[in-house]
């Protein structure tokens, strides 16, 4: 009875240990900065048209890679974590290249061409194709 009570002690420290260490490394790992990444350029309307063309071929080339974009605003807003979100115009008027921006990118107007920098995280059929971590480039 006393070794089977040592075991489970045994058993149950190392468990915790390897708990801690995996915690440890999950909350000090590096963030990705998308700014210092070597980024794929392309407009807006090409990398809405990649998504809607072949969507497995696009995740393949552009998901979880930084994306230099150019394209016009359409619209912009805050979302609730106070962060600046850009929605960018595609020739489909249903359809948007949707920008989280990490950083403020200041003064933006409906209308004007800006490029930026950011993750590609997806694509929603019929929606949007979504990008986080967007830093303004001019």
């Amino acid at each position: 009875m006393k070794n089977w009570k040592r075991i489970l002690l045994v058993v149950v420290i190392i468990g915790l240990i390897t708990g801690g260490f995996i915690v440890y490394r999950i909350f000090t790992k590096p963030h990705r900065d998308v700014s210092q990444e070597v980024a794929v350029t392309l407009t807006a309307q090409k990398l809405y048209d990649a998504f809607k063309t072949n969507e497995a071929n696009a995740n393949q080339l552009y998901l979880d890679k930084a994306i230099e974009l150019s394209g016009e605003v359409l619209e912009f807003s805050t979302n609730q974590d106070g962060q600046t979100v850009v929605n960018f115009k595609t020739a489909d008027p249903l359809v948007v290249i949707n920008c989280t921006f990490k950083t403020n990118p200041g003064t933006l107007t409906a209308g004007s061409t800006i490029t930026f920098k950011g993750i590609c995280t997806g694509y929603i059929p019929d929606a949007n194709v979504v990008i986080n971590e967007g830093v303004l480039i001019k």
